[in-house]
């Protein structure tokens, strides 16, 4: 019975933590992440670790979902780039390497490889003065470095999140587009809920923007854009600009110099189709 309740339990581990990778939602993904802290809470209990099953359900599947949750919040739920398919090189490499790692600790668990030596601390030990007390003498004597580390790395995280919460709020729109149109009298509109598209021509300033698109403009026009961006001191705007698509309209006669300058400051360099 405690056997088939192991593989149960097994299983429900393997496919919620599968999920956490494999799933496109990334809310879904946390709530799969919650489903295998819980399973491995009940671990714990079944080794008759109580207070390691008690932390994992208070400190993991409470506090660390609920701040996973609280940044998909804070920098939106459709960040990352979009997936065509699963079947690339890169991912091909790290499935490999994980079937690797996973055959490599299985035979260490079946053939005993990871039995370590016999500690100070024995079952009557823990009997008499508790799990709760005997885990803290070694936590903060034998391993306080290491738990330091750990809030330090934890307080890096923070800053982290803190940081691409600042820059993602900065945008109201979910897609701004920096148009140059000298034809265009307004300086800006916004023909959607989730788009603005700016004139750059009429603004004559850097802005948030998430790609390009010249309808009108002359080669001078172009070169004091793209000087302007030269110029940016912003170190978050500057590491999109080689992701972003430059759309320009073919009835321009921009010279080859400019669709230099233009491909080798963004990402790629498209014809726009006329309206």
């Amino acid at each position: 019975m405690t056997q088939a309740f192991f593989f149960v339990l097994a299983a429900i581990a393997v496919i919620s933590a599968l999920l956490v990778v494999f799933n496109r939602n990334v809310v879904y993904s946390a709530l799969a992440l919650l489903a295998n802290f819980c399973t491995l809470a009940v671990f714990y209990f079944m080794l008759n670790a109580q207070f390691l099953g008690v932390a994992q359900i208070l400190v993991y599947a409470g506090a660390i979902v609920v701040l996973f949750l609280f940044v998909v919040m804070l920098i939106g739920a459709d960040l990352g780039e979009p997936v065509d398919t699963w079947l690339s090189p890169r991912n091909t490499i790290l499935i490999a390497l994980g079937l690797l790692l996973l055959t490599v600790v299985g035979t260490a668990v079946f053939e005993g490889l990871i039995s370590g030596e016999p500690g100070e601390v024995t079952t009557e030990v823990v009997a008499d003065v508790g799990q709760t007390t005997v885990i803290a003498r070694s936590l903060f004597t034998d391993y306080v470095l290491p738990f330091q580390l750990v809030a330090v790395l934890l307080t890096v995280g923070v800053i982290g999140v803190v940081w691409l919460a600042q820059h993602q709020q900065r945008q109201k729109f979910r897609k701004i587009v920096a148009v140059l149109d000298a034809a265009w009298p307004r300086e800006s509109e916004r023909p959607g809920p989730d788009l603005l598209r700016v004139n750059w021509l009429r603004r004559k300033a850097l802005f948030d923007f998430d790609w390009v698109e010249i309808v009108q403009a002359t080669d001078q026009d172009v070169a004091a854009f793209t000087e302007q961006i030269q110029e940016d001191t912003d170190s978050w705007r500057r590491s999109r600009y080689r992701q972003m698509q430059v759309w320009v309209d073919p009835r321009l006669n921009l010279s080859n110099e400019t669709m230099r300058v233009l491909r080798d400051m963004f990402g790629e360099v498209k014809t726009l189709q006329p309206a």
